[in-house]
């Protein structure tokens, strides 16, 4: 009996961990700082990415062009939310900081931070994966 349970056991698992597997190359974007040297970039909130709001962090999204609304997270930024448009590349992990000239001014800008690469993404001709999402 201990062998069909195990192979039911693994059969679950296997399951389970196929929901975490990349479908297609897809990208991601959050507002958190990658590096906190940079004193001029400050964290941002993703509020919505082709006009539909966001509620996780990072956030997945498919490669191509989108237009994001982003919140500056700086203590004065409250109500400072701007909008630009970002240029996807498939299996990439994009960082928005919000930057600004000096400390003092309200005025901000959205950019990219950084872009990193996402590890088990697969090539852009393939259409499924084994590959774990991280």
């Amino acid at each position: 009996m201990k062998p069909l349970h195990s192979m039911v056991l693994i059969a679950g698992l296997t399951a389970v961990l196929s929901g975490c597997a990349w479908q297609s190359p897809q990208s991601e974007v959050t507002g958190n700082l990658y590096s906190k040297v940079n004193m001029d970039a400050y964290p941002t909130s993703i509020l919505a990415i082709d006009g539909e709001y966001t509620y996780y962090n990072p956030m997945t999204i498919s490669p191509g062009r989108h237009v994001l609304r982003v919140q500056g997270l700086a203590p004065n930024w409250a109500d400072a939310a701007k909008e630009f448009t970002l240029d996807v590349e498939p299996c990439k992990r994009y960082y928005i900081a919000g930057f600004r000239a000096n400390p003092i001014t309200r005025d901000w800008e959205p950019k990219v931070d950084v872009v990193m690469p996402i590890s088990g993404c697969p090539p852009a001709g393939s259409s499924s994966s084994g590959g774990s999402r991280y």
